[in-house]
Order: C-alpha cells, then sequence, then structure tokens
C-alpha cells in the first residue's frame, strides 16, 4: 500500500496527526508526501510521522522548502538499496519484501511552470528507459 499527498506545508502538529492517522488507517507500507514546506528534516520527525522508529526515509528539501519531498518506507515491508534524487524527485530502488520482488518508487512534484515540468519529465523518463532495460518493475 503506497499511500500519496500533498501536504501543503509539515510545520504544525495538526498535519502531522493528520498523516500519521492515514498511514496508519490505510496501512501504509510506502508513502510519498509533497510540499513538507521543510529543507531539513530529523530520524525524530520521521519516527513521529510513521509512528514508530521502524521507518526508513528520504528527504529532498526543495529550494528553501518549496517543492521539498519526503519519501517514508516500512523496513519489515521494503528493502532500500539506493536512490536518485534531483529537482521535483526522489526515486527509490529496493525490494518489495512481501512478494520479493525488485522495485522502483517514484515521488514526484512539480511547480506550475511549463519548462521544469518538461525538464522533469525528460530527466525521469530517462531513468525509467534505464530501469526497463534491467528489467525493474516500477511503481510511480
Amino acid at each position: 500500500m503506497i499511500v500519496n499527498l500533498n501536504i501543503r506545508g509539515l510545520g504544525g502538529n495538526i498535519k502531522a496527526r493528520y498523516l500519521r492517522h492515514i498511514i496508519a488507517r490505510e496501512g501504509a507500507e510506502f508513502a510519498c508526501i509533497q510540499e513538507t514546506k521543510v529543507s531539513a528534516i530529523t530520524d525524530a520527525r520521521c519516527f513521529n510521522l510513521w509512528g514508530d522508529n521502524n521507518v526508513g526515509w528520504l528527504h529532498y528539501g526543495g529550494d528553501n522548502g518549496s517543492g521539498s519531498l519526503l519519501s517514508l518506507w516500512n523496513k519489515d515491508a521494503f528493502c532500500y538499496d539506493t536512490h536518485v534524487m534531483g529537482k521535483g524527485f526522489i526515486v527509490v530502488y529496493g525490494k518489495y519484501i512481501k512478494i520479493n520482488c525488485r522495485c522502483v518508487v517514484v515521488n514526484v512534484y512539480v511547480a506550475c511552470s511549463l519548462s521544469d515540468k518538461i525538464a522533469l519529465w525528460k530527466e525521469l523518463s530517462d531513468l525509467k528507459k534505464g530501469l526497463l532495460r534491467r528489467g525493474m518493475v516500477l511503481l510511480w
């Protein structure tokens, strides 16, 4: 189960509780959060958002928080291998443990600038072509 949410700011406790509630209610194994609006994040914050400390995470701080992304996953469900990160995306490579399947999860966000969208999708398209040549399963 993958949860995808544009949180529009993760600074307050109300949104943190809301996110934790969604993750618990949906039984999320992976969460892709866009627009956290924070430029830095800590282990403690991610543990709090997930509800326990059995969580892996990656954060892209964006431009002073704008366009920031956070990817979180349950370490019992997803085994992290590596990642690629750039303006507007976090690509996480790993294995979905329950079915022993190598996969890629992409967390993506771009503002309403056409040139930024074109650049982002070109970069992601190139990454995807490389992954498909290697036989990877993509979870977008």
